[in-house]
């Protein structure tokens, strides 16, 4: 497994952070995120009277999604490794009218920078699968909420997508892959229960989101073609093999035949 966070690498680099950032502000246009990110906000529910942190902010997208739901008087703080992303998404909230309700501050999730139970909640989202010990993370979110305070986290499980091609055996070959050799944990999806549960949080529940796609306006249409790319460059295929699978999905794109779908897992817990 190739656990390489494919965030962090570059992102002091201005252009390359403003390039992750861009990225991450396209990706949630997408339906399938859009419905992915408001399950999230839904399960960690969070009120107009909290402080909510999200670590691994990233552009700030979630941020700004919680605090729509927490004006005028909630807080969201959002923390981030990178300088450089913590600049543009400061930018980002300042451009929506969201600056007062919202801070991002420079910082190593496994080392936060606050005292014991100043949250009302905590979240992480897409992050844990990039990180090598996702448990240090997890033992700072539980040591800076409240008793009582929520922690929710999400991944997606990568061996979960699905694409309906004639071609079984490439299209599993492309796929475990993808799975075991490219952009972190792929499982991390179906490991976030037990992380959760084995600290001893009450209430701890399995939320999955089945997000499917019919159309290339999709996260997930996006990621079958970068799965593609990475398999043809590592050699994992051939370049016919690459032509005639993306070739097949195109031509049911065109013609309305076209289906994947992928599983996110959401698991939220309580502080005892």
């Amino acid at each position: 497994m190739n656990s390489t966070n494919i965030w962090l690498n570059g992102s002091e680099d201005p252009q390359k952070a403003k390039n992750i950032v861009e990225f991450l502000e396209e990706r949630a246009k997408y339906p399938d995120q859009v419905q992915v990110n408001y399950t999230l906000r839904d399960v960690l529910n969070p009120r107009n009277n909290e402080h909510i942190l999200e670590v691994g902010s990233g552009s700030g997208v979630l941020c700004r999604l919680m605090a729509q739901s927490m004006s005028p008087q909630g807080h969201v703080t959002g923390v981030e490794i990178s300088p450089e992303m913590v600049k543009l998404s400061k930018d980002y909230a300042e451009k929506v009218g969201l600056d007062k309700s919202l801070s991002f501050e420079i910082g190593d999730a496994s080392k936060l920078p606050y005292p014991d139970g100043l949250f009302d909640g905590s979240f992480a989202a897409r992050l844990l699968l990039y990180i090598n010990k996702p448990s240090q993370i997890i033992t700072e979110l539980i040591r800076v909420t409240k008793t009582g305070g929520r922690i929710v986290l999400m991944d997606w499980d990568f061996e979960t997508l699905v694409v309906d091609h004639s071609n079984r055996e490439l299209t599993r070959r492309i796929f475990h892959w993808r799975t075991d050799h490219k952009d972190g944990n792929n499982w991390s999806g179906r490991q976030l229960y037990r992380l959760l549960r084995s600290r001893g949080l009450d209430r701890v529940s399995i939320f999955p989101i089945i997000s499917i796609t019919t159309d290339e306006n999709s996260s997930i249409t996006q990621t079958l073609w970068h799965a593609a790319v990475s398999a043809l460059e590592q050699k994992i295929i051939t370049k016919q093999e690459y032509e005639s699978w993306v070739a097949e999905i195109k031509s049911n794109i065109k013609n309305n035949r076209y289906f994947a779908s992928i599983v996110y897992f959401i698991v939220r817990g309580e502080l005892p």
